[in-house]
């Protein structure tokens, strides 16, 4: 185990590993294989149609089926048992059915449209409903986006709007309606939970972008500019995100989730830079400062007492995940290196991603799940400390693959594949991380914190 006294703060050489020439395309047996599983995954509820919702944050379950998701409207999908689909979609949306990756049957269904846009779909939801074979005789699951069931609440709790869930009871009876997000998105055995090397390298592509954008803010980043200055760096493009990209400098970081403005970067100030796009966040939290020289006397033991240790616990988490490693010991090794109580820390120490910034997590006090082949996670301790400390931060993801999904990797998507093991190799000979085999880092600066932000030659690595 990497204890503190390991964490030294030395000069090491930025590592840059390039960007994807193309962005890959998942092919149409990727979507036929997620319509099965959603099928079988259907038949373990009895389900004789799944409605799954979606809008311009909560879209994931929609996309994951049809390939795309709604743009100013929401959307639903309506799945019968036999894989027989239609596409509830506003005026804006309705052309896009046509695109769908699973075979399905667009239906404009006005409600969905903004606010006084032409009336010229259908406007009773239950009308539509019963049209397309739901009756009282039929059982119906809903998906939204959250794990009410079976995580806090009962099946018959719901969090997609009121529209949708009341049309569905009154046509199939109350306890024939029940919350099915979970065949989704539970860590254990939600259906989008494990990716094939398709979807390994689809991901792989936002996440690079996303680590590219935060890696040339703060390569570039110095004091005297703005916080929206500073963001013009970022490499991302119009590339669609999964959070709000933050800068954020000085006490504006107690805000925490708001964005970029013009307050300008002070030395010695906490300072923030996020990006996330669809299979990855990069984020990195520290002081704007050369050294602890630059810091008031009250901060000048941040990075022994807080940053170190921070990162002791981070090389851990590295070096611990793997196929087989079950959550909750995963959490406890957290818990036991850097403790929720001294720290600060509250949520959980990792979790799984997707198309979504945060997908579930299996890892949490207690769990039994274990981490399979096939999961995309994200390494992500987030501290709490007193203002007069930057709360450290250096989060990125990596995809878990066996020998068998590693080979098909390297085989069909051999520039992804390098870049990975660029990473891994600089994670190993540079950092002294020892990721198992299985590991495969998809942001091209993982790993790399450089806790005194200003100083870009110094990084904490470890030390044996």
């Amino acid at each position: 185990m990497i204890k503190v006294e390991n964490v030294k703060h030395k000069v090491v050489k930025e590592p840059f590993w390039g960007l994807p020439k193309e962005q890959p395309s998942l092919p149409n047996e990727v979507f036929q294989q997620r319509l099965n599983k959603t099928l079988e995954a259907m038949k373990t509820q009895n389900l004789d149609y799944m409605l799954v919702y979606a809008d311009r944050e909560h879209y994931g379950n929609f996309q994951y089926l049809t390939g795309f998701e709604p743009r100013f409207e929401e959307a639903v999908l309506v799945l019968d048992k036999s894989g027989k689909a239609h596409l509830l979609l506003g005026n804006e949306c309705i052309g896009m059915a046509k695109y769908s990756r699973i075979p399905a049957e667009g239906v404009l269904y006005h409600t969905l449209s903004l606010p006084n846009q032409p009336i010229v779909g259908k406007t009773d939801l239950g009308e539509i409903l019963t049209e397309l074979g739901i009756n009282n005789s039929h059982k119906v699951g809903i998906a939204g986006w959250k794990l009410i069931y079976p995580d806090s609440g009962s099946k018959y709790e719901f969090d997609t709007p009121s529209f949708i869930v009341d049309s569905a009871r009154t046509i199939a009876g109350e306890k024939n309606v029940i919350n099915v997000t979970d065949l989704f998105i539970h860590p254990e055995y939600g259906v989008r939970i494990i990716n094939s090397a398709d979807e390994i390298a689809y991901f792989e592509f936002g996440s690079t972008y996303a680590s590219d954008s935060v890696q040339q803010m703060l390569l570039n980043f110095r004091t005297g500019l703005n916080e929206v200055e500073i963001s013009q760096f970022g490499t991302a493009g119009s590339i669609p995100t999964t959070l709000f990209p933050k800068v954020l400098a000085g006490d504006r970081i107690d805000l925490n989730m708001v964005s970029p403005t013009t307050n300008e970067l002070k030395l010695g100030d906490r300072f923030q830079v996020t990006m996330g796009l669809i299979g990855g966040q990069s984020n990195r939290r520290g002081f704007a400062a050369y050294s602890e020289e630059d810091l008031p006397e009250k901060s000048k033991d941040w990075l022994e007492n807080i940053a170190k240790p921070y990162f002791a616990t981070v090389a851990n988490w590295y070096e611990t995940v793997g196929e087989g490693v079950v959550g909750g010991d995963l959490f406890n090794m957290v818990e036991s290196t850097y403790p929720r109580e001294k720290y600060g820390w509250f949520l959980n120490p990792g979790h799984l991603i997707a198309a979504e910034e945060w997908l579930s997590s299996p890892i949490y006090e207690g769990s039994d799940i274990s981490i399979k082949s096939g999961m995309l996670m994200q390494m992500d301790i987030i501290p709490f400390t007193e203002s007069h400390y930057a709360a450290p931060n250096c989060e990125d993801g990596v995809a878990i693959a066996d020998e068998t999904l590693r080979n098909e990797l390297k085989e069909k998507y051999p520039d992804v594949y390098q870049r990975i093991e660029n990473r891994r190799n600089f994670m190993k000979e540079v950092l002294n991380i020892n990721l198992k085999p299985e590991v495969l880092p998809l942001s091209n600066i993982a790993g790399l914190y450089r806790p005194f932000m200003l100083n870009k030659d110094k990084a904490l690595v470890i030390e044996r």
